[in-house]
């Protein structure tokens, strides 16, 4: 009876050190072996394979001052103070072939003027979206459908008025992010209103 209790003792701590079947601990990923390539404004990634599929996360912080955006009022350059920050998950099956993506992008004030040193009248262009990536099929970009969400894009003038938006919520073609399929809310951008001019109109 002793030898017996013993051997099931020890059977039953070997049960317990024992894996359950399936089971994988989470290990980290090649980025570089993700299809299609990831990103690379969010790189550095870190990419983890748990359970059925592997997740890469990455971000992009940006701020600046003063900088030239390429956009000229009357002949005279216009400058964009503020900060931006972004930050994407994308889910992959085990071959590494892309499932879906969340892209969230917040920017809650560039300012802009016609002032190398930021001085006089400025706009604000602010921006807190979010953009959802379904691959229909697999690690296949001609199949990915995207649906925004948010406020994608405010301008205000100097006193605070509202110039231009694009809120609500959008859904593009597959393969395609520049032609909507659905549409709820306002989106001057897509009923022909002249961002630029609005800037412009804004500094003058």
């Amino acid at each position: 009876m002793k030898l017996l209790a013993l051997t099931l003792s020890a059977l039953g701590l070997a049960l317990l050190s024992t894996p359950t079947a399936g089971a994988t601990s989470p290990h980290t990923v090649d980025p570089d072996l993700m299809k299609p390539a990831l990103n690379p404004e969010f790189a550095p990634y870190t990419c983890i394979q748990a359970g059925t599929g592997i997740t890469c996360t990455g971000e992009s912080n940006q701020s600046y001052t003063n900088e030239p955006i390429g956009l000229q009022c009357d002949g005279h350059d216009v400058y964009v103070t503020g900060s931006q920050s972004a930050r994407i998950v994308r889910w992959h099956d085990l071959d590494g072939l892309a499932l879906k993506t969340s892209l969230q992008t917040n920017f809650t004030g560039d300012h802009l003027t016609l002032s190398p040193s930021g001085e006089g009248p400025a706009v604000v262009l602010a921006g807190n979206w979010h953009k959802h990536y379904v691959y229909n099929v697999p690690g296949d970009l001609s199949s990915r459908v995207l649906t925004e969400t948010g406020a994608m894009l405010r301008l205000r003038a100097p006193g605070g008025g509202l110039l231009f938006q694009d809120t609500g919520q959008v859904t593009y073609l597959p393969g395609d992010d520049e032609t909507p399929t659905e549409m709820h809310g306002v989106h001057d951008r897509f009923a022909g209103v002249d961002l630029d001019a609005l800037i412009c109109q804004g500094l003058s």
